[in-house]
């Protein structure tokens, strides 16, 4: 029997900003919302889910991002904008948007799309909107104080230059997912 890694590859959020993004988070959790806030140390911004992924497949898809980040050098992302999927009214992720003016992560997650898709990994039909989650909404309580929240917050846009991504492991656990860096890629 093979054994099934749930795996994804990111770029983590640096401290000064993780503590930003955790003193809007505290006053979020003052709506008392029943979500399930993340912690800061899983703050992180996806660039593609690989979902289960065979582990004798890791070592290839290792190489394949290792391949794809030495074709791109490092890039800026900005940290902007409250939000909530699928929108502040009825929200079930609550959420930071991440910007990249420039284009580059976007250009390196397409690169990373056409390395995967011939070792089965599905290209994303939804347009790539890169965020960090800050909780799940997981019932209705308390929507009501945490909605007027979302549309009225805002969040000073930070500015940081991405010089490593990861490709990472999720462990999921009645608490929520435990994370474990399989691998730090730097990027030239």
């Amino acid at each position: 029997m093979t054994s099934k890694i749930r795996t994804f590859i990111a770029f983590e959020t640096p401290a000064p900003v993780r503590e930003k993004v955790l003193s809007l988070q505290a006053r979020l959790r003052q709506s008392r919302a029943d979500v399930r806030w993340e912690s800061g140390d899983k703050f992180h911004i996806t660039i593609k889910f690989l979902g289960d992924v065979e582990e004798s497949l890791l070592p290839e898809i290792l190489g394949l991002t290792e391949r794809v980040a030495r074709g791109h050098g490092g890039f800026e992302v900005i940290y902007t904008g409250l939000g909530a999927f699928p929108n502040t009214t009825r929200p079930r992720v609550v959420w930071i948007g991440c910007e990249n003016p420039d284009g580059v992560l976007l250009r390196f997650k397409n690169s990373l799309d056409a390395e995967l898709a011939p070792k089965g990994f599905e290209i994303e039909e939804r347009a790539f909107h890169p965020h960090l989650t800050l909780g799940r909404v997981k019932g209705a309580g308390g929507l009501h104080h945490l909605t007027p929240m979302l549309e009225n917050l805002t969040f000073e846009p930070q500015s940081i230059k991405v010089a490593d991504i990861v490709v990472m492991k999720s462990k999921l656990q009645p608490g929520g997912s435990i994370y474990t860096v399989l691998k730090k890629i730097h990027l030239p």
